[in-house]
């Protein structure tokens, strides 16, 4: 097998491909076990057998003071190093969280910033060869995800044409209509196994489950569950959720949204649009005759059923042109 080791990043197969497979974030998961994309890189690499080509698979933790986030932007050098200590510290949690929304990594010196700036363009310049490239990732198994299990992003259609992969997933849906009915049950199951272990992890974390005490992150998260409860929930149970928001309502509320929301579908932008994947919009585009997409497979997906997960990637990336 042709394998070439690179600091932070390791590539297989052809040194020119038409098609290149990428995981920006199936690194090291330093501090937080969901800091990388479970098992993106096992979808990946079955892709990779199917489709032929590169591979290209991180070996960097995403987290801030030890790696570097591939997804996100380079950060201008006097905002690398100043943010350090507040990393380290890990005490300013919003400020942190925005940080993170935007730029790839914290410095602890000007050699520290220089050595990541140079993994970094590495790493996108490698990707950067391929005429068809695709980011694969994770999205964690949650309500605001519904009804997606596989999500494919188009960069708003700069990465591919939005006609042309809606008619790809209408076919997808339909040819898979009998496997996406069959995993309903246990999909929304786990749906709900998460969503409890959270609100359990919330009330450790902050003492009560009391939106005040909340993060913005936190919260952010919890309203974009309750976007999905409002549209799929009965009023009744959305209404009591509205004018008592506690642990039991809350919980109440993701398990009616879950019986009553559709099956499982393969979607388009319905988990991410691209608007945070900073790096691939700064080192990807404009472009010209490339295909580049992202692709977000459920934790689920990813998990228990990689073979097919990644079948259905090889499907749209044979037809896409």
């Amino acid at each position: 097998m042709d394998s070439r080791f690179r600091q932070g990043y390791i590539i297989y197969g052809e040194e020119k491909s038409g098609v290149v497979i990428v995981t920006p974030h199936s690194g090291p998961a330093m501090e937080n076990p969901t800091s990388r994309d479970d098992n993106s890189e096992t979808v990946a690499g079955l892709c990779w057998k199917k489709t032929g080509g590169k591979l290209i698979i991180s070996t960097m933790p995403r987290r801030r003071l030890w790696g570097i986030d591939f997804n996100r932007d380079i950060p201008p050098i006097e905002i690398a190093l100043s943010s350090y200590k507040i990393f380290e510290q890990d005490t300013n949690q919003d400020y942190i969280s925005h940080y993170m929304k935007k730029y790839a990594w914290v410095s602890k010196d000007d050699q520290d910033y220089e050595n990541r700036l140079r993994i970094y363009q590495s790493f996108w310049s490698e990707v950067g060869k391929g005429e068809k490239i695709i980011l694969v990732h994770r999205a964690f198994n949650r309500v605001r995800s519904l009804p997606s299990i596989i999500d494919f992003v188009t960069f708003k259609s700069r990465g591919i044409r939005e006609k042309e992969i809606n008619k790809i997933v209408k076919e997808l849906n339909k040819k898979y209509r009998f496997f996406l009915r069959s995993i309903e049950r246990p999909y929304k199951k786990e749906v709900m196994d998460e969503t409890e272990k959270r609100v359990l992890g919330m009330i450790r974390k902050y003492g009560s489950f009391d939106v005040g005490r909340f993060s913005n992150t936190t919260k952010e998260l919890i309203k974009k569950d309750i976007v999905k409860t409002q549209k799929y929930a009965r009023p009744y149970i959305t209404k009591r959720l509205n004018e008592r928001f506690t642990a039991e309502n809350y919980l109440r509320a993701v398990g009616d949204t879950l019986r009553n929301s559709p099956k499982p579908e393969i979607t388009i932008e319905n988990v991410a649009d691209g608007s945070l994947a900073l790096g691939p919009n700064r080192k990807l585009f404009p472009t010209a005759g490339k295909v580049i997409m992202e692709v977000e497979p459920t934790h689920f997906m990813n998990r228990w059923y990689p073979n097919i997960t990644a079948e259905i990637i090889c499907e749209v990336i044979k037809k896409v042109s």
